[in-house]
């Protein structure tokens, strides 16, 4: 044996065991190394599998898939409240699961009873308006909330207390600044299908204002063309000014006469989301809203929502929540002109847009009209937001408040006496589903009546 070992040995065999030993290394490198590679592929394949998977959530390409979501996502949920139940049920059946849904729905007896026998088909641009719609509508997945957004319509407001519920911030929203968007609801539907949209609108509470189109209009005309907005101006203004004059110009010349025809030429689909029908925004004759408020009653309209909804309105409506809307709407205008005045010089002078403002203010009877702007040129141009601000709310202070709500109706009638009257018929059809749907006067005496004779534009400086 030990003559064969030597043998061996003196016939190489050591250099064939080091090459058994070299080979058997290789083998067990490349075993590890597939292993590591296999574990390497597999866990790719799994984050590609989760990344997939949120992508299908995110997209809801599939319909069947969108309304299992959708059901799932607020299975075992029971909304109780004086007038209104709401649950959803998930079972498990064997091998397959099968969702159900029992609803059960009473449409709140308080707010505004929508009248859905009036309601007709209406012809604009389809795909424009679905994306207005989807884009309206802010889902609140945390409280099985869905409100309708309408420019003009208290969203400001809402869309801070929104965040507030959101974000679990126990906050009047008056404390988050109007111009903080990071402190204003941001979520809709704009990136989801309408079946998806409409499915979500069916499993939660859901609610929208509306407001007189007349009030409504004159609004958004003070606040974005009117008061010194250099962004409205830029593209709503430009556009006015081309369509209804032929002119170029920075858009800050438009009267309320312009936007009025600009309105009334101008399709439905392509008009700005200020102006255009709350019907056509938020849809009411195919969604069931749980309630409908109104402006001219919003903040009884906006307690009763909180108690039938469920939510606790102690941190968010106070005893002098109609001081504090008001003070909210001076600090917003001050803010604004003082933010805008550097943009805004190359269309007027600081002195003019600061006039703007103060008629702005009057219009919305916070100060009286007994008082001018107590600034001169000079003045204007170098006022700080504090020195404007208290300034303000010294006149909002001596200004008599029964005096204020008869100056804001004589405002606004003699805003629309400077419409011909061929031009209000032309408007109140425009906005005709509008004034039927809520309840609204298409034809008020005030301003289809007795019209005074007013040749020269309310609105300009």
């Amino acid at each position: 044996m030990r003559r064969t070992m030597h043998q061996w040995k003196a016939n190489g065999g050591k250099k064939e065991l080091r090459k058994m030993s070299n080979s058997i290394r290789k083998v067990h490198s490349l075993i590890v190394n597939g292993m590591m590679a296999r574990r390497s592929f597999l866990m790719l394949i799994t984050w590609c599998g989760i990344f997939t998977t949120l992508n299908l959530l995110l997209m809801f390409n599939d319909i069947k898939i969108k309304r299992e979501y959708m059901l799932l996502y607020l299975s075992n949920i029971k909304i109780t409240t004086n007038n209104f139940s709401h649950v959803v049920r998930y079972e498990d059946q064997t091998k397959e699961n099968i969702l159900s849904t029992k609803i059960k729905e009473n449409v709140l007896k308080d707010g505004y009873h929508f009248p859905k026998h009036l309601c007709y088909s209406e012809t604009f641009n389809e795909s424009k308006m679905d994306a207005v719609f989807k884009g309206s509508i802010m889902p609140i997945y945390k409280h099985q909330l869905a409100y309708c957004r309408v420019y003009k319509g208290g969203s400001t407001f809402w869309r801070r207390l929104l965040h507030c519920l959101d974000k679990n911030l126990k906050v009047s929203p008056f404390s988050i600044k109007p111009q903080d968007e990071k402190g204003k609801y941001r979520r809709t539907c704009a990136m989801n299908s309408m079946n998806w949209t409409y499915d979500m609108l069916r499993v939660t509470k859901n609610f929208m204002f509306a407001r007189n189109p007349y009030s409504r209009i004159l609004s958004a005309y003070i606040d974005k063309l009117y008061s010194p907005n250099p962004y409205f101006w830029k593209t709503l203004g430009v556009d006015i000014m081309k369509t209804i004059r032929n002119k170029t110009s920075c858009g800050s010349e438009v009267t309320f006469r312009d936007l009025v025809e600009y309105i009334i030429q101008t399709p439905i689909e392509n008009l700005d989301d200020h102006f255009i029908p709350i019907s056509s925004i938020c849809r009411p004759c195919n969604v069931q809203y749980h309630y409908i408020g109104k402006m001219e009653n919003f903040l009884n309209d906006t307690v009763i929502i909180f108690d039938k909804f469920g939510i606790n309105a102690t941190s968010y409506i106070t005893h002098n929540f109609s001081e504090l809307y008001k003070y909210d709407a001076i600090y917003d205008t001050v803010q604004a002109v003082i933010a805008f005045r550097q943009q805004s010089d190359r269309c007027m002078s600081r002195f003019t847009g600061l006039n703007r403002i103060w008629k702005k203010l009057q219009t919305r009877g916070i100060i009286s009209d007994n008082y001018s702007l107590p600034l001169n040129e000079k003045e204007s141009h170098y006022i700080s937001i504090s020195k404007l601000l208290t300034l303000i709310l010294k006149i909002h202070k001596i200004s008599k408040k029964e005096d204020l709500l008869i100056q804001r109706q004589k405002m606004f009638v003699h805003a629309y006496n400077n419409i011909p009257i061929d031009s209000m018929y032309k408007l109140q059809n425009v906005y005709r589903n509008d004034f039927k749907l809520f309840g609204y006067d298409p034809f008020p005496d005030s301003l289809f009546g007795q019209r005074s004779k007013i040749k020269t534009d309310f609105f300009l400086p």
